[in-house]
């Protein structure tokens, strides 16, 4: 997990007090003479543009700027941090937030004609490290259509840790360093790419937390709190989750490295089901797990020739054992009843007979956690796999 984070928000006149220097910005030029600011050495133009959305928060000097990325027409996912001083605070009244409509020019566009209708949040920390940075904002209207697919699932998103897979960041945050006077900045979403840092693997993965890697040239700032990192597969756009805050140059004054943190959006179904209930949309579900074997343990000269099982839970094999043609096997799922399996529960039983050479192939329904054993007449297991989740 990273350390010494600063959250990409910026505020007017000051800085919120949070656990590490925020990544807010200044309010729009649009009701203000101060402009949005923008990602630093971003691009323009990128067609998910319309998943990214400016809003502000809070009223007066303690005004604040941030990004969301809109999941569904009436529904902004950002961080957590946008709409709390600290965790231990109440959240920000929904009617001091101002959202406008997503990918526009603020210079030209004013705000959206919506009140945000409610706030779910989900802003906590185990142990000192931030394990969430996530709300959701409901509308009481569409704001416009979205490029976003679907969410991204944990283990899609584990898979892409796995492989250190590109992301795209698309956000209204400073051009400039946090600490540069000139303030200068842009009234459209920038994007950039990054790739994803897999040394926090397997906390990332159990937390669902996600960090990515900058090149210390270009980066997320003040003002992208919030905002969607997204990737596409098989034409689909995901969204990945919520930028929570980063570390590093360009934005910041220190030598760290340059690494920024964000929530996995789809680690928080129950919230983002509260959110689909309050504009009356249908409940997100959670995809079936993908399914392995554990290496099977085998005994009487029994040999494996192929076993696989499908997400599906379709156990399939080819086995080939010590008895003559004709003998009679027994296929067995079941689960455990108890930690040491003194008791267990079958749920499919059946017979085969040996063919030429000892072989027996068979199919059988299983699902995680279950186990596949074959037994001999005598009651002598001959080969057993468990069935795990990856």
């Amino acid at each position: 997990m990273i350390t010494g984070v600063h959250l990409r928000i910026s505020t007017i006149g000051c800085v919120m007090s949070l656990a590490a220097a925020p990544l807010l910005a200044p309010p729009s030029a649009a009701t203000s003479p101060v402009v949005t600011p923008k990602v630093i050495n971003g691009q323009t133009g990128h067609p998910w543009s319309g998943a990214s959305v400016y809003y502000e928060a809070g009223e007066g000097e303690e005004t604040f700027a941030c990004t969301g990325g809109l999941w569904k027409p009436q529904i902004i996912v950002t961080a957590a941090h946008c709409v709390m001083d600290t965790r231990e605070s109440p959240i920000i009244d929904p009617a001091f937030v101002t959202v406008w409509p997503p990918g526009v020019n603020t210079e030209s566009v004013g705000p959206a004609d919506v009140q945000v209708t409610s706030i779910l949040v989900d802003w906590s920390e185990d142990d000192g490290l931030e394990t969430s940075d996530i709300a959701f904002l409901t509308l009481s209207a569409p704001i416009g259509s979205t490029p976003i697919s679907r969410l991204a699932s944990e283990q899609e998103v584990a898979d892409v840790i796995r492989s250190e897979g590109m992301l795209t960041y698309i956000g209204y945050g400073l051009t400039v360093p946090r600490n540069d006077p000139s303030g200068a900045s842009s009234s459209v979403p920038l994007w950039l790419t990054e790739p994803m840092d897999n040394e926090f693997e397997v906390t990332d993965i159990e937390t669902g937390f996600f960090t990515t890697l900058g090149d210390g040239i270009s980066s997320t700032c003040a003002g992208d709190s919030g905002g969607p990192y997204l990737y596409e597969v098989s034409g689909e756009v995901l969204l990945v989750g919520p930028l929570s805050g980063g570390s590093g140059r360009p934005c910041e004054d220190e030598d760290d490295i340059q690494q920024n943190s964000g929530t996995i959006t789809a680690a928080h179904l129950s919230l983002a089901n509260q959110a689909l209930a309050t504009v009356g949309s249908p409940p997100e579900t959670s995809p079936a797990p993908r399914l392995e074997l554990s290496r099977a343990e085998r005994y009487s000269g029994t040999k494996v020739s192929k076993a696989t099982i499908t997400d599906q839970g379709l156990f399939s094999t080819t086995i080939r054992t010590p008895l003559k043609k004709g003998s009679p096997i027994w296929v067995d799922v079941y689960s455990c009843d108890t930690s040491d399996c003194d008791d267990w529960t079958s749920t499919f039983e059946k017979k085969y007979r040996v063919k030429k050479g000892g072989r027996v192939t068979f199919t059988a329904p299983a699902t995680a956690g279950q186990f596949v054993s074959v037994w001999d007449k005598k009651d002598d297991l001959l080969v057993e796999w468990q069935v795990l989740e990856q």
